[in-house]
């Protein structure tokens, strides 16, 4: 970073009066609730048509659906699902999602600490992890951009004033594999 960066990043916080929030272990043991996240995710029953659920993903731009019956989560089903079990091939289609789900998957309440989501995040390798209360209802999805986004919040200036690109990523470079 350049030398005025700091100097100018301090007077623009300055002239904003932005309120100075530290990011700490208590900002981090708040509950999950503390974060916005969607309180009704998309969810199917384990009987809809694999093909259906992908287009209702493709269309609202989701990553992950939740599995639903009898009112109760029995599974999630992913775009690493996808990957992983190789369906781009499109000869399942006509299958049922509940083929292809991972049941039972690991799930937080929104009463859990958002430093235990991190962790159940980074540790199982999830992008999105359900909300349940203790009889198995949803309650929402926990996702990995609205976990980021809450720790960015603790630092608006940077990264709204992060420059587009960098050296090692300029504006004209090929897209092709990014």
């Amino acid at each position: 970073m350049s030398e005025g960066y700091e100097e100018d990043l301090a007077m623009y916080e300055e002239s904003q009066r932005l309120e100075h929030r530290q990011l700490d272990r208590e900002s981090l043991l708040k509950p999950i609730s503390e974060i916005a996240y969607p309180r009704n995710p998309l969810s199917f029953p384990p009987d809809a048509k694999l093909g259906e659920v992908l287009e209702q993903m493709a269309e609202k731009h989701l990553g992950a659906v939740l599995i639903v019956e009898n009112d109760k989560l029995v599974g999630i089903f992913a775009e690493r699902d996808l990957l992983v079990k190789r369906l781009f091939d499109g000869k399942s289609l006509d299958r049922p999602v509940r083929d292809f789900m991972t049941p039972d998957p690991d799930c937080l309440t929104p009463d859990d600490p958002i430093a235990f989501g991190l962790n159940r995040m980074v540790e199982g390798g999830y992008r999105h992890v359900p909300l349940i209360r203790p009889d198995k209802s949803v309650v929402g999805i926990l996702i990995m951009r609205d976990v980021i986004a809450y720790v960015e919040s603790f630092f608006p200036v940077v990264a709204i004033n992060v420059p587009p690109h960098s050296e090692y990523n300029p504006p004209d470079h090929d897209r092709e594999g990014a």
